[in-house]
């Protein structure tokens, strides 16, 4: 999953271990997913998409023409 990061947070490198939080958009309808402490955000996503694990691993954190940064995390789901 890909999360958009404004600024860039040492802590988020590659290899390091995250948690997520799930909110909720349209009465939980869609989700979407902030890495704690509130560093980095996912896109939109049905509920049927939904993740079934919190954390996950930092595979990969790029940086775009913009300034903004893309936080590639994945999560071992069953």
């Amino acid at each position: 999953m890909v999360f958009k990061m404004e600024i860039e947070y040492p802590e988020i490198k590659e290899g390091a271990e995250v948690t997520v939080e799930e909110g909720y958009l349209q009465d939980g309808l869609v989700v979407y997913y902030t890495i704690v402490p509130a560093v980095a955000m996912s896109a939109n996503f049905t509920r049927q998409e939904a993740l079934t694990v919190r954390d996950g691993t930092v595979k990969e954190v790029k940086r775009d023409d913009s300034g903004a940064f893309y936080v590639t995390v994945g999560f071992d789901e069953q």
